[in-house]
């Protein structure tokens, strides 16, 4: 979609390191919005250039409802992006994990199946973002859209993607439930936590996405979660 000016709108949520045979750089999954920008896989260079970009097909991308791509990861060859939340006419409480071969540069979905809304303030559940974690496996942060003391759901969990075809249903193994680690700062609980990383060393952090301070209220957290 562009704009007047040909400007397209561009909503970076999802980051991970091109590997050297891609020339390196990075990764950015930028989330659609319905009727306003499209979900883009963007290839950039280290110091930021744009140096190709990947669609979903017309089909997939006429499904969207609002929430689009958050996480990405590169492994094996592939680009796995998590779908925030169902699309029209997918399996009900099941996110789109999204799998691009770089070869052959087709798509790909599997189904995730969503924790049930927990929080009496109601709301959704839905997906964060995705990590690699080597051997097809993947870890994924589920969350609902509450904050403070009508959050429920904040999880790690994790998912192998080995032998799955497209249209597969995932199932989901919980590696860590976050909701302590939030509630330990003894401050307020955070609504979107959208950031995971993992060290050499297998020290693993999370971050929040604070919205900018525009409806937020304000404060980023790192948060060091040790090996999980």
């Amino acid at each position: 979609v562009n704009n007047t000016d040909k400007s397209v709108n561009i909503d970076p949520e999802g980051i991970a390191i091109a590997s050297s045979t891609y020339g390196g750089g990075f990764w950015i999954a930028s989330e659609g919005a319905l009727g306003k920008s499209a979900n883009l896989i963007f290839k950039v260079s280290a110091t930021g250039v744009i140096e190709n970009i990947i669609q979903l097909p017309s089909d997939v991308t006429a499904k969207q409802t609002s929430n689009g791509f958050e996480g990405i990861a590169e492994a094996d060859g592939k680009l796995v992006v998590a779908f925030q939340l169902p699309w029209t006419g997918d399996m009900a409480n099941h996110a789109r994990i999204g799998v691009y071969d770089l070869t052959t540069q087709t798509w790909s979905f599997m189904f995730y199946p969503l924790d049930v809304v927990t929080s009496v303030n109601g709301g959704w559940v839905g997906l964060s973002e995705l990590m690699a974690l080597g051997s097809n496996r993947f870890a994924v942060i589920e969350r609902d859209n509450q904050a403070g003391p009508d959050a429920t759901i904040k999880k790690i969990y994790r998912i192998d993607l080995t032998g799955k075809a497209d249209g597969s249903v995932l199932s989901k193994t919980l590696v860590r439930d976050v909701l302590p680690d939030l509630r330990g700062t003894r401050g307020h609980v955070l609504e979107k936590i959208e950031g995971l990383a993992r060290r050499a060393d297998g020290h693993v952090y999370l971050v929040n996405d604070n919205d900018g301070l525009d409806k937020g209220h304000g404060e980023t957290q790192l948060i060091q979660l040790g090996r999980l």
